[in-house]
């Protein structure tokens, strides 16, 4: 555990003064469902690709179907973290509004909304933030901005404080990018909100909203701030260092972010320290860590990567305790279990269920059945194409699932390639539904001199879980004649 996450810890055991008395918030009640919100990010409307309006809408027509399915009032409202749509336009914004009325009705279902850097000029937030958003609030008009109790710091600071159903949601939008910063009056304002809402209600959970992620917290937190598969074309473009210090003094505190695209079914998408954060995923596509995976389409995007479109389903009941659904709005279903927290309770506990530190100590590694390695060659006589080594095995099991596999071709123990296979987890929402067995092959075009020489070669697999833990490597060895 690194030094960041016991600092948090230690604040959040200082912190049990501060929150409800001890009274066991039992399991969730979904006779008892009194708020359901949508929690979304990553929109990204664009006027001249269809495709993403559709995929809006969707999103919309399904958090509100399974909403529905315990909560009679269906949806409360909907909380988007940024990036509302592809570039800054009016054109975008009046269809992103189109879509959203085409499904809900503000009035009754507000839409709040942060700004993401996708929303404002050259896709940064500078110091002139405010200004630079102030089309999206003239397009939405008065309508949507009737659940804000702080008008004056959302017109000012672009920081909301809106109440629905007793439950405070909170917004921040930076105003500097790499790093990303926040003003010293949205900070200040921050603390205070935060300060004053949970000194009234110790025992509720309060929503924060905003575009980045929360440095070294979720799955993609690290991106551009570490070496390695998390390094990063754009460092401190990413995540935000400035929030988490504040967060950390409010264990009631759940906090949503999107700007990265990970997809929620990794477990890593959850983090508890301090305070609770969650991605959110994309509603318009998947990214992931810079790993130098098979088939991508760029440093941190695969080829399938529109194939995909999540978001959350977050509803509390009566008593104050928290579900949240991973929603795979591609496949119209939902990703796994439900996260279940109980409601904030003075001993800490409701921040105990998703820690890092908790379930890395219980993970288990995964396991590799079998490898299959061949010699082939052309089947058509006159075609002389040099051999290429084929290598098939069976997805590997474990108590999550595998993330991805590296297979590397050897010779006399020197390695001569190396691939990284990531797992299609992302694209099914039960692991049971992940591919059954995978191919693949090391051809004369993946070595330096281009030809596979004759000689006794070594294949070996690994498979590697989202917790980086490594199964036993299998190995086999072929002949090339």
């Amino acid at each position: 555990m690194n030094i960041k996450r016991l600092i948090y810890a230690a604040v959040a055991l200082a912190l049990v003064s501060c929150v409800g008395t001890e009274s066991g918030p039992g399991t969730f009640d979904e006779s008892n469902v009194v708020l359901s919100l949508g929690v979304v990010s990553d929109v990204h409307i664009n006027t001249g690709l269809p495709a993403t309006s559709r995929k809006w809408k969707a999103a919309l027509l399904q958090l509100g179907v399974k909403a529905s399915e315990t909560d009679p009032d269906g949806l409360d409202g909907v909380l988007v973290a940024g990036d509302l749509i592809d570039y800054p336009n009016e054109p975008a914004i009046k269809e992103f509004k189109k879509v959203y009325e085409s499904v809900l009705n503000p009035e009754i279902v507000p839409l709040i909304y942060t700004v993401g850097n996708h929303d404002v000029p050259d896709y940064k937030w500078s110091e002139t933030m405010v200004k630079d958003a102030e089309y999206i609030r003239d397009v939405l008009g008065d309508l949507y901005f009737q659940a804000d109790v702080d008008k004056d710091a959302g017109e000012r600071l672009e920081c909301r404080h809106c109440v629905l159903k007793d439950y405070d949601v909170l917004t921040i939008t930076p105003d500097g990018t790499s790093p990303i910063v926040y003003s010293p009056e949205a900070l200040k304002w921050l603390d205070g909100k935060l300060k004053e809402i949970t000194s009234k209600n110790p025992s509720r959970y309060v929503i924060v909203i905003t575009h980045p992620m929360l440095y070294d917290t979720v799955y993609g937190s690290l991106l551009g701030e570490a070496d390695g598969i998390w390094k990063s074309f754009l460092p401190g473009y990413w995540a935000t260092r400035e929030l988490p210090e504040i967060l950390s003094k409010y264990p009631q505190v759940v906090a949503f972010g999107g700007h990265l695209h990970f997809p929620l079914n990794d477990p890593r998408s959850v983090w508890q320290g301090s305070f609770t954060a969650l991605g959110c995923a994309s509603v318009r596509y998947m990214a992931l860590e810079a790993g130098g995976y098979e088939d991508m389409a760029g440093q941190t995007t695969m080829k399938d990567k529109d194939e995909f479109s999540q978001g959350n389903l977050v509803q509390f009941d009566k008593k104050g305790n928290m579900r949240i659904f991973r929603m795979d709005f591609h496949n119209n279903a939902v990703i796994g279990e439900p996260l279940l927290m109980g409601r904030p309770v003075k001993s800490g506990k409701h921040l105990e269920e998703y820690s890092f530190a908790r379930r890395e100590a219980s993970n288990q590694a995964p396991e590799l059945s079998s490898l299959d390695v061949k010699v082939e060659s052309s089947s058509v006589p006159w075609k002389k194409e040099p051999a290429w080594i084929s290598v098939s095995f069976p997805s590997g099991t474990d108590d999550e699932f595998v993330h991805h596999y590296v297979v590397t071709l050897s010779r006399d123990g020197e390695t001569l390639k190396e691939k990284k296979i990531l797992a299609d987890f992302y694209k099914h929402p039960s692991p049971e539904m992940m591919k059954p067995l995978w191919e693949m092959a090391f051809r004369p075009e993946d070595l330096e001199n281009y030809e596979i020489d004759p000689g006794t070669y070594t294949v070996s697999l690994t498979a590697v879980d989202s917790w980086d833990a490594e199964s036993s490597t299998l190995t086999k060895e072929v002949v090339v004649n």
